[in-house]
């Protein structure tokens, strides 16, 4: 062999060998929770606002039947269900803490539920707490979070529910 041959060798060599380096993964994580979309920053694609919100409703008759935290990647969801039609509802959060409170209108509990309902998600984001009560006549949610983070706030008539997605 040459040694012209034998250069073009060995820099065909380091090429190839320094192509395959540059695309390999330079992170030393073995953490799942860092894939996705915005994983290298911690940031959620998440757009809304922590300013108080409402949502039209019956003032009268509506039975309150399940609050369901769940998670859906970095947002967490809380359902809550009706019978027979959606609460007019009042979201707020409490003054210096992060306590987002959901305040039905005339609404009652049904469904298993009573006044001091609590629940204690483990595998959630955002949402530590969510106690059902029912002062004044209304029926009132608060969800206790990490912080105060933005929030969303969806209705359905069929089926009868409000979710609050928060980020």
């Amino acid at each position: 062999m040459t040694s012209r041959r034998a250069t073009a060798f060995v820099l065909v060599a380091l090429a190839l060998f320094g192509t395959t380096t540059a695309c390999g993964s330079s992170s030393k994580s073995d953490n799942a929770s860092e894939s996705g979309a915005n994983a290298d920053n911690g940031v959620c694609p998440f757009s809304g606002s922590t300013k108080p919100q409402s949502q039209p409703g019956s003032s009268t008759g509506s039975t309150l039947t399940s609050a369901t935290p769940q998670t859906d990647g970095c947002i967490d969801n809380v359902q809550l269900k009706f019978s027979p039609t959606v609460a007019a509802s009042k979201f707020a959060y409490e003054a210096g803490a992060p306590v987002l409170v959901v305040t039905l209108t005339g609404a009652k509990l049904g469904g298993g539920l009573s006044a001091g309902t609590t629940q204690n998600p483990t595998s959630l984001n955002h949402v530590k707490k969510v106690v059902v009560s029912t002062p004044s006549g209304n029926v009132k949610v608060e969800i206790t979070l990490d912080e105060k983070r933005p929030y969303v706030v969806s209705a359905s008539q069929v089926p009868a529910q409000l979710e609050l997605s928060i980020g």
